[in-house]
């Protein structure tokens, strides 16, 4: 134990923190759509702020794509044209933001990003959605997604309308390309290390097991209760760091 804890460079105790935080942000997302970068944000960045935001927008990526095979014939990605176009400036704003800013700030800020997820999950504000509308919510998705792997509120404002499935296969499809181009962005950058992959390597089977759980289980549960305990959970987490 103690070789595999100084290949990991971190305690046991550690780790098994991190794969606890995956497993249930992965058994949320998949159940619910969202909750793996929510959940995952600001209580990783109390256990170990390393994982914040490498490990976390891959496995985003992970994530996605188990869950565009299963709706993938709801994807419409041409109608996100000019959202994904919004994430290039977007990208670059967050990665000044992840190098300049101290880590105090980008707790606050990271605070702020999960509150925020929250308050659009809560709250069904309708906008008009034009290119526009678009463009902006991209520019937000990349700056959220680059600091902290939250790049899904300023989408989910513009596709509140959206039937369940078909909002759960889009936003899918929009995070595997985001997060490959939010991953370049930050290795052009010198962000993302051997470390990283390594890491995520030995987290992986808890981010599948989270996955699979819900698969087996998720459609017993309430999803009324399940949106309000992830909601609160976020919502502590999120204040924790505020404190």
């Amino acid at each position: 134990m103690d070789a595999v804890a100084a290949w990991l460079d971190m305690p046991l105790s550690t780790w098994v923190g991190c794969a606890l935080v995956l497993a249930l942000g992965a058994f949320v997302q998949r159940a619910t759509g969202f909750g793996l970068a929510i959940i995952g944000a600001p209580l990783l960045l109390m256990i170990e702020p390393r994982l914040v935001p490498v490990v976390l927008v891959l496995f985003g990526f992970t994530v996605s794509l188990m869950m565009v095979r299963t709706y993938w014939h709801e994807v419409r990605l041409g109608a996100m044209g000019m959202a994904l176009v919004g994430r290039l400036p977007g990208n670059a704003l967050g990665l000044w933001l992840l190098i300049a800013a101290p880590m105090v700030v980008l707790e606050k800020l990271i605070a702020a990003i999960v509150l925020f997820a929250v308050l659009v999950t809560l709250c069904r504000i309708r906008l008009p959605v034009n290119r526009l509308s678009l463009l902006i919510a991209g520019v937000f998705s990349g700056i959220f997604g680059t600091v902290a792997a939250i790049g899904g509120p300023p989408m989910v404002l513009l596709m509140h309308g959206f039937a369940p499935d078909r909002l759960r296969g889009n936003l899918a499809a929009f995070f595997i390309i985001t997060s490959m181009l939010t991953l370049a962005t930050l290795a052009l950058a010198g962000q993302v290390r051997g470390w990283h992959m390594g890491v995520a390597l030995s987290l992986l089977p808890a981010v599948l097991v989270g996955n699979r759980l819900a698969d087996r289980v998720a459609h017993r549960l309430d999803k009324q209760w399940l949106h309000a305990a992830s909601l609160s959970l976020c919502t502590l987490a999120a204040l924790g760091l505020l404190l």
